[in-house]
């Protein structure tokens, strides 16, 4: 956002700034374009319904609409185009995009040739799209229904640990608080769906807003399986609307699609390789080990980089049965995936094996089995073996053969094992230990003394902040034990406006405490009608009411004598005693 009440010196640095970006942008647009793009919002659509295709001119100028070729019993209208400028990091790219809308007029798979541009004397090309269409399975009044979803299963024939990409896709016109998608599955498990797509599609002449949810879903055993129900749950806009076009009403509803069936075979028993471990899908492999000229006990460092389409999950590291004279350490694994679903891209295994010994010539041939569900059929990838060249280490010393001494030859035989001392040697008392010694227990028992020193004085905080009425007592306490030692200097000083206030305020404080009521509430009447009915006698009561009625009439007769203020001193301090004993 630009800033137009900024000084002169911010709007000329603004004025530089969209100068530059906009010098970047030319240049961008005048050497030509580095990038041409046609895709399909999707690749399968039900009959009766559109989807979206786009052609997309990265960092060109002039990019006007190709002209798409006329494909049998498929229609494609010009929708228009949108354009695009990022600036990240001073590096300028913009795009334009034209919109198609493609419509097939029958069930049926349909492809989409090549097109070819050509634009500042370059010939850009684009891949050929196909675009599969099958029998509409939306309810029969889908046209006239604000909502809908549909559960598509691209295969109704899978094997036992094959992962089936399945989707389930949101047709609506207008709704909001939408929620993930639940998919009934008994016989299959369902991995992590990502964050669904949304496009635009036509359908019985509505437009539909269409979110699509994809799911990796594998089956777990053999035999007629049903993918389904999935379910929804959104709130749907209905109603009038307001001033600005908005909905006023909202109604939940739970939207349900119809099951799927399918066939789910058990993987072959027939020329199952002996390494196979699970792997099904569609895979290569690159191998390499290194070091190769290494002395007995250096390791050896092998990378295995397995590619393709499959579930990159469960791919392991394949046994290799040959290799007994290695020792063998756990193999770590990174994906590289370039699908959402996590079911295409690339798995690197890293293992290090250390040979045993000097006579090693080799590493074994390398070999990874799977199961290819399109070929039907088990496949294996293997590397030959790698030349080897293994020296003896020379921390490990030569083999020592030990003889007795031949008799007469007067030689001594060589002392290559020392043997265990026959005679022990002086037996020396050691010191009384550290256990037997008071000091070394009184040492220890300072650390838990402490501990639980902090514990109890932990447990006493957390007590007095989880309990106010105790936190209320010790305050009452400590004003009064503070306010019980004015009295006498006040006495002293014939201060009795101060004197008959502080007794007053004593008085306040230490019933409010014990009735748990405002201490500002509290007058003579309290002691008639809350004290004496919860058990306060009489004494105690009479005493009660003599301080009361002194601090009323000091207020307009004050008492000038020292000694008679003194006097009411060993009072003050009776009641209090009393009310403290006062059960609360």
């Amino acid at each position: 956002m630009v800033n137009f009440s900024g000084n002169t010196v911010y709007r000329r640095v603004s004025r530089i700034s969209w100068a530059a970006i906009f010098f970047l942008l030319s240049c961008s647009l005048v050497f030509g374009v580095t990038n041409f793009q046609v895709s399909l919002d999707r690749n399968t659509i039900s009959l009766g319904e559109t989807a979206n295709l786009s052609v997309t001119f990265t960092d060109g100028a002039g990019t006007d609409a190709p002209n798409l070729p006329a494909i049998p019993n498929l229609t494609i209208k010009y929708r228009g185009q949108s354009s695009q400028v990022q600036v990240i990091n001073a590096a300028v790219s913009s795009s334009v995009t034209h919109s198609f809308e493609v419509a097939p007029a029958k069930v049926g798979d349909f492809v989409i040739p090549a097109m070819r541009v050509q634009l500042n004397g370059k010939v850009f090309s684009s891949q050929p799209l196909t675009l599969k269409v099958v029998q509409g399975t939306a309810p029969a009044t889908a046209e006239k229904l604000p909502a809908f979803i549909k559960l598509i299963v691209p295969k109704t024939q899978v094997y036992v640990g094959e992962p089936l990409p399945v989707e389930i896709q949101l047709y609506v016109q207008e709704a909001r608080d939408l929620n993930m998608p639940q998919l009934n599955s008994e016989g299959f498990t369902v991995g992590n769906i990502p964050q669904p797509t949304q496009t635009r599609t036509r359908m019985g002449g509505e437009i539909y807003y269409l979110v699509i949810f994809k799911a990796p879903v594998t089956a777990t055993r053999s035999g007629s399986l049903t993918i389904g129900p999935a379910t929804l749950n959104l709130k749907l806009l209905m109603g009038p609307r307001d001033f600005f076009g908005r909905f006023t009403q909202d109604r939940p509803v739970t939207l349900k699609s119809e099951p799927q069936p399918v066939q789910v075979l058990p993987l072959p028993k027939v020329n199952q390789p002996a390494n196979f471990n699970g792997a099904i899908g569609n895979f290569t492999m690159q191998f390499s080990a290194g070091p190769t000229n290494l002395a007995v006990g250096d390791p050896i460092t092998l990378k295995v980089q397995i590619s393709g389409r499959g579930s990159l999950d469960m791919l392991a590291m394949p046994p290799q049965t040959e290799w007994r004279e290695f020792k063998s350490y756990p193999a770590t694994s990174k994906i590289d995936s370039n699908d959402p679903l996590g079911l295409e891209g690339l798995k690197t295994f890293e293992q290090v094996v250390v040979p045993q010994n000097s006579a090693i010539k080799e590493l074994p041939e390398f070999a990874f089995s799977f199961f290819d569900p399109e070929q039907k059929a088990y496949r294996t990838l293997s590397h030959p073996a790698i030349q080897l060249t293994v020296r003896p280490t020379a921390a490990t010393p030569p083999p020592t053969i030990f003889s007795n001494n031949v008799e007469g030859t007067g030689e001594t035989p060589s002392r290559e094992i020392v043997h265990i001392k026959p005679q022990l040697g002086m037996i020396h008392a050691s010191s009384v230990p550290l256990m037997q010694k008071p000091w070394f227990w009184v040492l220890q028992s300072f650390p838990p003394l402490l501990w639980l020193g902090a514990l109890i004085y932990r447990r006493q905080k957390e007590n007095l902040a989880n309990n106010p009425k105790l936190r209320r007592q010790r305050a009452v306490e400590k004003i009064v034990g503070e306010e019980l030692r004015k009295l006498k200097p006040q006495a002293d000083a014939n201060q009795s406006d101060e004197f008959f206030a502080t007794v007053f305020r004593l008085l306040q404080e230490q019933i409010g405490e014990r009735l748990d009521l405002p201490a500002s509430s509290i007058t003579e009447a309290v002691v008639d009608e809350s004290l004496k009915p919860r058990g306060l006698d009489s004494e105690t009561a009479a005493l009660l009411h003599e301080l009361f009625q002194t601090c009323n009439q000091a207020r307009y007769a004050p008492i000038r004598s020292s000694q008679q203020l003194a006097s009411y001193i060993p009072k003050v301090e009776a009641a209090i005693f009393q009310l403290e004993k006062f059960k609360r």
